[in-house]
């Protein structure tokens, strides 16, 4: 029987019919959307039906998750808007209609502007953003709470809360007034990268003329006085904060996780997500990580093989190495986020910190297990024994070979292949736990 799915025989001529789910029907303000092929072919009219229903699913999709600003009424304007693309005419007659119902509303003009496609409110198209750059759940909260942030600046400043209103001047003085006020550079120079892409996408998809936000530049960090502490920010551990740290503790997962995290070089997220069966032939198998060179094999250090046995019986492969702890909820996406703060705190505890001139954040934090890990191998190589060499460290630690990339990466890399497991052993193994503390 030939296709006919989401098509429907209408006078002399097929169209494409597709039901509106339940949930959306007050609005769309019907059970269906029709939009004409203008053929009478049902093989053309099976050629062009896809298309036509791509858009109207893509309309539903956006209905759900669009939140518009400004309450209720510019809600029902954003999502009378949508059907502007499928059914121009009955747009129309719609939005006449709900103009005639709102009568001396005071909010009238922002609902037409709205409902018409001239105005756009600032969240509008923000779902339909995060999707499109595939954003992690923290990237897409701190998009939309920079937007937050925004809305109310606006708000106090009497300026709608439209894309369209947003102009050079208002985006400079919205990071002198607001963003630049108790955060650090490096934190707003973040926000000001989400806003600068958020609205290159509008300017691109023509939902903007314009993106304020460019060359935008940020105040230069103030010159070195006398009387500033040393900072030489983030940093790996001396020896005598590492041992206090792997020895300050017994209880726990904190003491298992931290000796993995110094033998391995691994980061946080990637040994909180390894599962059972990724720590089998001697190796930890990283399957994803924060880039695509994260994507590795490590072999296990000696000192850590009693450590994942323990960890490792009687669990299901699927099981987490680190069953401990909680599941993700909806509004994370790291697994690590417990374990972190956990951390911090016991660090804090054994008195390892380093907060020079009353930063916020301190030099050292869990990733300098990480540094530490690698400054170790760096010193054991440079000894020269031979075994491994800088792309074995690359290799083991999960980077691309940034500084020699275009001038050797093809003879030490790319032909030979990754390094072999023999030098990644003897790179794992070149790290020592430091002796104990002194009691």
């Amino acid at each position: 029987m030939p296709d006919q799915r989401y098509l429907e025989w209408h006078g002399s001529q097929w169209r494409v019919r597709v039901k509106v789910p339940q949930d959306l029907r007050h609005v769309f303000g019907k059970g269906k959307i029709t939009v004409p092929l203008h053929t009478d072919s049902l093989a053309k009219a099976n050629q062009l039906k896809w298309a036509e229903v791509a858009k109207i699913k893509a309309s539903f999709e956006a209905a759900r998750k669009g939140i518009p600003d400004g309450g209720p009424l510019m809600a029902e304007a954003a999502q009378l808007r949508l059907q502007k693309t499928i059914n121009p005419t009955a747009h129309q007659s719609r939005l006449a209609s709900r103009i005639d119902e709102l009568g001396g509303d005071p909010e009238i003009i922002d609902f037409t502007e709205v409902a018409s496609g001239i105005s756009t409110p600032i969240s509008h198209h923000l779902s339909a953003f995060t999707t499109h750059k595939a954003y992690r759940i923290k990237s897409a909260a701190d998009l939309e709470r920079v937007l937050g942030w925004l809305k109310v600046w606006l708000k106090r400043r009497g300026v709608p809360l439209y894309v369209e209103d947003i102009d050079r001047k208002l985006a400079g003085a919205f990071l002198e007034e607001f963003l630049l006020r108790g955060r650090s550079t490096k934190k707003v120079s973040s926000y000001l990268g989400f806003l600068r892409e958020y609205w290159r996408w509008l300017k691109q998809r023509g939902h903007a003329t314009e993106n304020p936000w460019l060359d935008q530049d940020l105040p230069k960090a103030p010159r070195r006085t006398r009387e500033l502490e040393p900072d030489k920010g983030k940093r790996a551990y001396t020896d005598d904060e590492l041992a206090k740290l792997l020895y300050g503790t017994t209880s726990g997962y904190m003491p298992d996780l931290m000796r993995i995290a110094y033998l391995s070089g691994m980061r946080l997220e990637e040994i909180c997500q390894l599962q059972i069966k990724d720590c089998t032939g001697g190796n930890f198998h990283v399957w994803q990580g924060k880039t695509a060179n994260a994507i590795r094999d490590i072999p296990i250090h000696t000192d850590l093989k009693a450590t994942i046995e323990k960890r490792s019986k009687g669990k299901a492969p699927e099981a987490h190495l680190f069953d401990e702890l909680p599941d993700m909820p909806a509004s994370r996406d790291t697994r690590s986020d417990p374990a972190s703060k956990r951390f911090t705190r016991y660090r804090r505890e054994v008195g390892v910190d380093e907060r020079p001139n009353g930063k916020a954040k301190s030099n050292v934090d869990f990733h300098s297990f990480r540094r530490t890990f690698i400054r170790k191998a760096r010193d054991a190589m440079e000894k020269a024994n031979g075994a491994f060499n800088p792309w074995t460290l690359a290799d083991v630690v999960g980077h691309d070979d940034e500084g020699v990339k275009d001038v050797l990466k093809l003879t030490m890399v790319d032909y030979p292949g990754a390094a072999s497991r023999s030098a990644k052993r003897a790179l794992v193994e070149s790290v020592k736990l430091p002796e104990a503390p002194r009691k």
